[in-house]
């Protein structure tokens, strides 16, 4: 079973990605999906799960963790959702481990971000502890731990499977999106939206009361997006609010340089990041540090340009700041 909110009856797209995922899972006991916030992170593990239960009729449990405010909770809440309650004098993580110990279960811990410490070390016991649970999750940043596969979830392609997304969502919504005109205008909205499920829901909310016409010509903004109320976690009924998110959970240098490298649009090589964005309090250490939280955050990714192996791009990320890319 899931514990869960209703998901969405139709899932789009991500056939590579689901293999991927079912791959892992028969390999490892711990996969994490990264990404960018609102880039779909929580549909992909929960389907990918679900998937895998039916077929091996295995149980699933996700437990949503973005309720729970810090480290100190997170074990109960965990506990709570398998239906474990500690009796006992036993510590409350030994007990939970001992009971999970021989439990065939697919246990999805799905927001982790925030509560990274906290994942770890439950997740280091259960672990620990074999055969045990498998264990996907989805966070903005990896939990860290030895043996952790670790797949980078990307927005969709928005010609194809973004705007299918968006037809998805406007048929359930009773205002199917058929004309040839109101295709091609899907297109153009998948593609200002780049792809980011989110943005592309949260898109499809306004087809209620406008055509897609209309929600393309107004839109000007992603930021703007936003809707009137949902199931899901406050961060995630607007696209700022989502950004703003990711922001919080930022260490001070992390923030600065976020904020210096909005100055780019577009991609920019590491050797302009270092001219532009250096000075004050982010020195040439600490600039480097900064980077790389910045991309375990999923903020930014960056890669290597095969014509100057020796110099990383970056690219501007999805919120409309930049970012490089790995």
């Amino acid at each position: 079973m899931i514990h869960s909110s209703a998901l969405p009856s139709r899932f789009v797209g991500r056939a590579e990605e689901l293999a991927a995922v079912a791959g892992s899972l028969s390999e490892q006991r711990l996969v994490t999906l990264t990404g960018v916030g609102g880039v779909g992170k929580s549909r992909l593990a929960s389907e990918a799960v679900e998937r895998l239960g039916h077929r091996g009729g295995r149980a699933v449990v996700r437990v949503d963790l973005w309720p729970v405010q810090n480290d100190k909770l997170l074990v109960p809440a965990v506990a709570h959702a398998l239906g474990f309650a500690n009796h006992s004098a036993t510590d409350t993580l030994e007990a939970f481990t001992r009971w999970l110990h021989d439990q065939d279960v697919l246990l999805v811990l799905d927001s982790c971000e925030h509560v990274r410490l906290g994942c770890r070390t439950l997740v280091a016991r259960l672990l620990a502890a074999a055969p045990g649970p498998t264990v996907p999750t989805a966070s903005r940043e990896p939990l860290g731990l030895p043996g952790e596969q670790v797949i980078e979830v990307a927005p969709l392609p928005a010609p194809t499977d973004g705007a299918e997304l968006l037809r998805a969502r406007a048929a359930l919504l009773g205002t199917p999106l058929v004309s040839p005109e109101d295709v091609r205008t899907a297109v153009r909205l998948s593609r200002r939206l780049e792809g980011i499920p989110l943005a592309i829901e949260l898109a499809a909310g306004q087809l209620a009361d406008r055509t897609v016409e209309q929600v393309d010509r107004h839109l000007r903004s992603r930021l703007e997006l936003a809707a009137d109320h949902g199931n899901g976690p406050a961060r995630h009924r607007a696209l700022r609010t989502t950004i703003g998110w990711s922001h919080e959970l930022c260490e001070p240098a992390e923030r600065l340089l976020w904020a210096r490298l909005s100055v780019f649009r577009g991609d920019v090589t590491a050797d302009t990041v270092q001219q532009v964005c250096a000075g004050g309090p982010l020195g040439a250490e600490a600039l480097a540090a900064a980077l790389a939280g910045l991309e375990r955050k999923s903020v930014l990714s960056r890669r290597r340009t095969p014509s100057r192996p020796d110099r990383r791009n970056a690219a501007r990320t999805p919120t409309g700041c930049s970012a490089p890319l790995a």
